[in-house]
C-alpha cells in the first residue's frame, strides 16, 4: 500500500542502490550494491505484455468509436451502439464498469439527439433533453462529455487499476515489470512522442528538453524494479520501493493533469463568455467543457482503487466542486450561467496541491502541456 506520509518515496540510501541493513546475510556478508542498467532492458516484451497490449487497444478503439459519435453528431446519421470490450471491461474497478455501460448509452443517445445542447437555466434540463453539440463538442443534457468519462476514467479505473492487480499477486517476476510498462501506456524505449493512454499525460507533465519530470521518473522506477528483481530475493526492499514510486508517481501526473484542466476550464469559460458573436461563443465554450469533462474523467477514475495516496473523501471533495458528485447526476452547466462558481477550479487546484505536496512552481509548470 502507497503509505499516507509525505507524498515522495526515497530509496534506500543513494538511488538504485539496496538498502544497507534489511537484506544482509550478516553483518560479514553484506548484500552488494545492486547493478541498475541505464535503459530498459526487455528481450519477451511482446509476450509478456500481449493482455496488456490489448487493453491499450481496446481502450483506443473504444475512445475512437466515442469520438466518431461526436464527429457524426446531428449529420442525419444514426449512430449505433457503442461495444466495450471485453478485456478492457474484465480489469475495469467493479462500480466504473457499471457507470461506462450507462455513460455510453447516453453519449449515444446525445449523439442521435436532433437537437444542438441547451444551455440549461437554474431549473435543470428540460427533462425531453438527451444532449447534443455544443460547437464540435457532444455534451449530455446536463454539459458533460461522456466520451471523456470513457477514456479518461479508463485510465486510471482500468490501467492503474490492473498496474495494482499485477504487483499485488505477488512472486513478480522480470515478464510482470514487462507488463507494467505496457498498461502504463508507453514501450521498453520509453519514447515520449509515442506514448499513448496514460504515459501521454505523465509525459505532458514532464520536461522534454531535461527529460526530468513523472514520464522518466517512472521509466527509472521500474528498470530499478526490474534490475531489483533480476538481481534476486536480497533486492527485495528495492524491488517495493522502486513499485510504490512507480504508482505514486503515475497518480501525482493523473492529479497534476487534473490541475491542468481546471485551469484550462476555468480560463475557457472566463473567455468564451465574454464572446459576442453566438457560433463562435458556443464553440469557445465547447472547448472550455471538453477540457472540464477530462479533468472530471482524470479524477473520477481513481475513486475506489486500492494502492492510492488520495482518499475516496477527497476525490469526493474534488468531483463536488466540479459539481459531478458521485451517485448524482452532474450540474455541470451551472459553470456556464453562475460565474461565482469558477472560483471552483482554483479551490481544486489548491486542494490537489496540499494532498501532494506540490510547490508553487510546480503547479504553474502543471498549466502547461508539454
Amino acid at each position: 500500500m502507497i503509505k499516507r506520509l509525505l507524498p515522495i518515496v526515497l530509496f534506500c540510501g543513494l538511488a538504485f542502490t539496496s538498502c544497507d541493513d534489511d537484506d544482509d546475510d550478516d553483518n560479514n556478508n553484506p548484500t552488494p550494491q545492486l547493478t541498475v542498467p541505464s535503459e530498459y532492458l526487455a528481450p519477451d516484451y511482446d509476450a509478456n505484455t500481449s493482455t496488456e497490449a490489448v487493453v491499450i487497444e481496446e481502450l483506443s478503439a473504444f475512445a475512437t468509436a466515442a469520438g466518431n459519435a461526436e464527429a457524426n453528431a446531428q449529420t442525419g446519421m444514426t449512430i449505433d451502439p457503442i461495444d466495450y470490450p471485453a478485456t478492457l471491461s474484465s480489469v475495469t474497478f467493479p462500480n466504473y464498469r457499471i457507470l461506462v455501460e450507462v455513460w455510453k448509452e447516453e453519449l449515444v443517445a446525445a449523439a442521435n439527439s436532433p437537437t444542438e445542447f441547451v444551455i440549461p437555466d437554474m431549473t435543470g434540463p428540460d427533462p425531453s433533453e438527451e444532449g447534443g453539440l455544443l460547437g464540435s463538442r457532444l455534451l449530455d443534457e446536463y454539459g458533460l462529455e461522456l466520451e471523456q468519462m470513457l477514456e479518461k476514467g479508463s485510465f486510471g479505473a482500468a490501467c492503474y487499476n490492473h498496474a495494482t492487480a499485477v504487483i499485488d499477486a505477488g512472486d513478480l517476476t522480470a515478464g510482470d515489470i514487462d507488463r507494467l510498462v505496457e498498461i502504463h501506456g508507453t514501450d521498453p524505449n520509453f519514447n515520449p512522442e509515442t506514448a499513448e493512454a496514460a504515459a501521454k499525460y505523465s509525459k505532458r507533465r514532464s520536461n522534454q528538453v531535461t527529460n526530468t519530470g513523472y514520464f522518466y521518473d517512472i521509466r527509472d522506477n521500474l528498470i530499478t524494479a526490474k534490475a531489483a528483481i533480476e538481481g534476486g530475493s536480497a533486492y527485495n526492499a528495492v524491488r517495493d520501493e522502486a513499485l510504490e514510486a512507480y504508482l505514486l508517481n503515475w497518480e501525482r501526473s493523473n492529479f497534476a493533469t487534473v490541475i491542468y484542466y481546471c485551469n484550462a476550464a476555468k480560463i475557457g469559460i472566463q473567455e468564451a463568455l465574454v464572446i459576442t458573436d453566438e457560433e463562435e461563443r458556443r464553440s469557445e465554450l465547447g472547448s472550455a467543457l471538453h477540457a472540464y469533462a477530462e479533468g472530471v474523467g482524470f479524477a473520477h477514475g481513481f475513486r475506489g482503487l486500492e494502492n492510492k495516496f488520495i482518499t475516496d473523501a477527497e476525490i469526493d471533495q474534488i468531483l463536488a466542486k466540479l459539481l459531478a458528485p458521485v451517485d448524482e447526476e452532474p450540474e455541470t452547466y451551472r459553470f456556464l450561467i453562475e460565474a461565482s462558481l469558477l472560483s471552483n477550479f482554483d479551490e481544486i487546484i489548491d486542494d490537489i496541491q496540499a494532498i501532494y505536496g506540490f510547490s508553487d512552481e510546480e503547479v504553474q509548470g502543471f498549466f502547461v502541456n508539454n
